[in-house]
């Protein structure tokens, strides 16, 4: 079977600012900026060394009528909605994700499907033969396999104001992706279930009465959930959010300002004097969590649990446990202890 193959590279990094770096917050305190950043997550699923090229494939039998139900139509029963379109467009469209990520030398989709019985409930995962078999013909070192996807809908009315209402629509998905080697090694699985609810909207951003054919929005389901679903096979960026203090003395404005120049050293050896010339707690407490955003976005994550940790203790022993800094303090820790941990994979990964 004639294949196609994706392209498409990253160079990869383990850390990268958000094209808006730096913002004042949209709260009342104004002491505190905001930094976008993404960092490099890896993948769920761990490949060995030789899985360079992989084989994205169509095993899961389509729904000849996926279930319906409405609320607004007299006869919802009448309405046929095949899923094997969207079988294709979920395939394609995680394929091409996974192209996005500098992880494979190659990647390419099997073309059609695979599966030739009707048990679209069924659950066939490849055999071990079949897997070398389209291993050999495809010159892959792994086969990336949809299993099973299976779809329903439900469409509703949902009032927006006393004069409009508005149809909306709630799929439900679930499914099995695995990651078969030839050595018949036990597959990984990813195992999904996912309600989405469609955001029809005009160019204007109002919402619309109208909405597309039934089996053109499972597509567009489809190829949406796909888009979520390949952070299992590859490492990915993430976008998270981070925060430094300010203030109105120079010393810190000036720090600030190479700040928000992303010269986190050079605001960092400012900080790190104010801290140790400071007699204040509270000024200790964002000084030490600014001096961990600076090393982790130098790339220095335990020095960055360690003044992190620092900065909650100081919070910790001055104010309530369930006290807003004192949770944020800690959500930071652990966010960095996550980090660190997922360093190490994505090392393994990168290799």
């Amino acid at each position: 079977m004639k294949g196609e193959t994706f392209s498409g590279r990253l160079a990869p990094r383990v850390f990268r600012l958000c094209a808006v770096c730096c913002l004042w917050a949209a709260v009342s305190c104004s002491s505190v900026r905001y930094v976008g950043i993404e960092t490099y997550i890896p993948a769920s699923i761990t490949f060995p060394r030789d899985v360079k090229k992989v084989l994205v494939l169509n095993n899961a039998a389509a729904q000849p009528e996926v279930p319906f139900s409405s609320t607004i139509r007299k006869s919802s029963d009448s309405l046929r909605i095949a899923s094997d379109s969207a079988l294709v467009d979920f395939c394609r469209t995680w394929g091409r994700q996974i192209a996005g990520s500098p992880y494979f030398e190659d990647v390419r989709l099997y073309e059609g499907s695979y599966r030739t019985d009707q048990s679209f409930f069924a659950d066939a995962k490849l055999t071990e033969s079949e897997v070398s078999q389209l291993c050999r013909e495809h010159d892959v070192q792994a086969v990336l396999s949809l299993d099973r996807l299976l779809f329903s809908i439900r469409e509703n009315v949902r009032k927006i104001s006393v004069l409009d209402e508005l149809n909306e629509w709630q799929v439900e998905i679930s499914g099995v992706l695995r990651a078969y080697l030839p050595d018949g090694a036990t597959p990984s699985a990813i195992y999904l279930a996912d309600t989405v609810i469609p955001q029809l909207t005009s160019d204007y951003g109002w919402p619309v009465a109208s909405v597309p054919e039934p089996e053109q929005l499972l597509r567009e389901v489809a190829a949406y959930v796909a888009t979520r679903a390949y952070v299992h096979f590859v490492p990915h960026w993430s976008e998270d959010t981070r925060w430094y203090y300010v203030s109105s003395d120079s010393r810190w404005k000036e720090a600030a300002a190479f700040a928000a120049a992303e010269r986190w050293e050079s605001a960092a050896a400012i900080w790190e004097t104010l801290y140790e010339k400071s007699a204040s707690w509270k000024a200790k407490a964002r000084l030490t969590s600014n001096l961990a955003l600076s090393a982790e976005l130098s790339g220095r994550l335990t020095a960055a649990w360690q003044w992190a940790t620092l900065a909650h203790q100081y919070v910790a022993e001055h104010l309530l446990a369930d006290d807003t800094t004192v949770r944020l303090q800690k959500s930071y820790v652990e966010a960095l202890e996550q980090r660190m941990a997922e360093e190490k994979i994505l090392h393994r990964q990168l290799e």
